[in-house]
């Protein structure tokens, strides 16, 4: 399997970017890991996402885990293409999410690193199209058990380049259908 490539000062910088871009996240106070399986791991204080009943607000749960999922498929292209800041961009195309119980404790959520298989289906179609799509799954355990899970489709594009047809989307032979 391969490995992800963040090292530490990668993933403070990946923080920053996040902060920077996504202002909505500085509330959550979040911080990012990543273990020796590849997961990118987040984590964040229940105080400043706490609700009024005591447990993590929804909302932070379901950022938090598009966040940590986001950074999943940022690495995934970051490893796929070497020049990735400046030629794709990595967005959230869908996501849903099951609250199963209330989170009364720090946050920590965990997206597992696509297999071999998904990871040379998207790299393929990022050649081939310059665009393409995984589907990811993010975690959040809470007193030992599940709490939530939350599935996100993500995509990354090439910026500023035509790939087949040069026509906006997906092609009817790019799989999963359209944006």
């Amino acid at each position: 399997m391969t490995r992800s490539s963040y090292t530490e000062t990668a993933l403070e910088e990946l923080e920053r970017l996040i902060v920077e871009e996504m202002p909505i996240t500085q509330h959550l106070e979040f911080s990012l890991e990543a273990d020796e399986d590849g997961r990118v791991h987040a984590s964040a204080p229940l105080q400043p996402n706490a609700n009024h009943m005591g447990s993590a607000f929804g909302g932070s749960l379901s950022m938090l885990a598009t966040v940590t999922g986001w950074a999943m498929m940022h690495q995934v292209v970051e490893d796929a293409m070497e020049d990735m800041k400046r030629r794709v961009e990595v967005m959230i195309q869908e996501s849903d999410i099951e609250y199963l119980r209330p989170v009364y404790e720090n946050i920590s959520v965990i997206c597992e690193r696509p297999d071999e298989d998904a990871i040379e289906r998207f790299e393929r179609m990022m050649e081939r199209w310059g665009r393409a799509r995984l589907e990811l799954k993010c975690k959040i355990d809470a007193a030992g058990e599940r709490a939530v899970t939350f599935m996100g489709k993500y995509v990354a594009m090439a910026k500023g380049e035509e790939h087949g047809d040069g026509a906006p989307g997906f092609h009817d032979d790019a799989p999963s259908g359209k944006l």
